[in-house]
């Protein structure tokens, strides 16, 4: 028979070597020999000159020393990329061509699949575009054909609901007329 102590004490003996022989037994090294650690010491010049020409983002609690400062260079966004929105603008320029062909072959699904697809994000591109803009007056003129484009849209898409392809046709050579200004 085999007692509970003597169990007990195997496998408490069994885990005392095994414990041992883990501590004694060296441990393999992830590091090359011969290099240091990167400590950086504090230079204190340069943190009263970042402080005073820099802007502070992350601030220590204890020692309200600055942790991150904001790098120009380095940002994930710098605002809005005129090229770009040409470019998109473009697009959605060259898709609206294609909604004639769909009107008189009354495939409505594709002329809203166009509206929504390739032209879905022209109005946002044409708010963007405004916003870059400088000169006040071409600013205002683009922000009132921007609306004007988005009406003639809307129309197209309530005549391809309705099924009208006169109306849908109509709509679409104002909102070309007008993207072509704008």
């Amino acid at each position: 028979p085999i007692h509970p102590r003597r169990s007990f004490l195997n496998t408490a003996t069994a885990s005392v070597w095994v414990t041992c022989a883990s501590a004694f037994n060296p441990a393999v090294a992830h590091a090359t020999y011969g290099q240091d650690a990167k400590m950086v010491m504090p230079d204190i010049v340069q943190g009263i000159s970042d402080r005073t020409n820099k802007q502070c983002l992350v601030e220590s609690l204890g020692n309200r020393e600055c942790l991150v400062y904001l790098d120009p260079d380095n940002q994930l966004y710098k605002g809005s990329d005129a090229q770009i929105l040409i470019e998109r603008l473009a697009k959605s320029a060259n898709a609206l061509k294609d909604v004639p062909q769909y009107v008189d072959t009354k495939q409505w699904s594709k002329v809203l699949g166009v509206l929504t697809g390739p032209m879905g994000s022209l109005s946002s591109t044409m708010n963007e575009l405004v916003k870059i803009t400088e000169s006040e007056e071409v600013k205002n003129t683009c922000k009132s054909l921007s609306v004007d484009i988005r009406k003639e849209l809307y129309a197209i898409a309530g005549a391809v609901d309705r099924k009208n392809q006169k109306d849908a046709l109509v709509a679409y050579e104002k909102a070309v007329e007008k993207l072509d200004k704008f």
